[in-house]
């Protein structure tokens, strides 16, 4: 016997298990860069709202609170049109990190800021991120520079480590724009 004399059953839909496959496949590669934008803050992301690629980390306050002298500088390099997105971390209420010189408007533009986390919004002792945002504008170099100080106000006698003493530590990124 063969297989002319005995066909094998039809499919449904009369398409076969390999076409099915086959179909699949083609629907999943179409797919996927629709997928990809929506996962990783590609084509489809609002620039306003999303992380910029190229972020700096402000040193951690614990670390900072300790601190004598000033931090070395950071530099980076951007093209026109991209951001840099300087990360702080949540303020322990006495004592945070301020931007003290946005550096050459000219150069870079200092633009809203963007938060992340997964911290739910009834939360107690969760702490989000916060990106300070900067948009190269134009060609140029310039300097941002940030103090780690008191923000409930100092005073000269109060003693080095209280949450009113005077001392503070600076952190500066150098900006080159091509």
């Amino acid at each position: 016997m063969t297989t002319a004399d005995h066909p094998a059953p039809p499919h449904p839909g009369g398409r076969t298990p390999v076409r099915r496959a086959l179909a699949a496949v083609t629907a999943l590669l179409a797919a996927a860069p629709l997928l990809a934008a929506c996962t990783s803050g590609g084509p489809s992301a609002d620039p306003a709202t999303s992380r910029p690629r190229t972020e700096i980390a402000l040193p951690a306050n614990a670390e900072a609170w300790k601190a004598t002298t000033a931090y070395p500088p950071s530099t980076v390099t951007l093209a026109v049109g991209e951001r840099l997105g300087v990360a702080g971390t949540p303020s322990d209420l006495a004592r945070a990190w301020q931007l003290t010189s946005a550096g050459d408007g000219a150069v870079v533009r200092r633009g809203p800021d963007v938060s992340y986390g997964t911290c739910a919004p009834d939360s107690t002792g969760c702490a989000s991120g916060l990106d300070q945002i900067f948009t190269a504008v134009a060609p140029g170099a310039t300097t941002l520079t940030w103090e780690f100080r008191s923000v409930v106000g100092c005073r000269p006698e109060a003693p080095a480590g209280s949450l009113d003493d005077c001392r503070s530590v600076t952190k500066a990124v150098r900006v080159t724009v091509r």
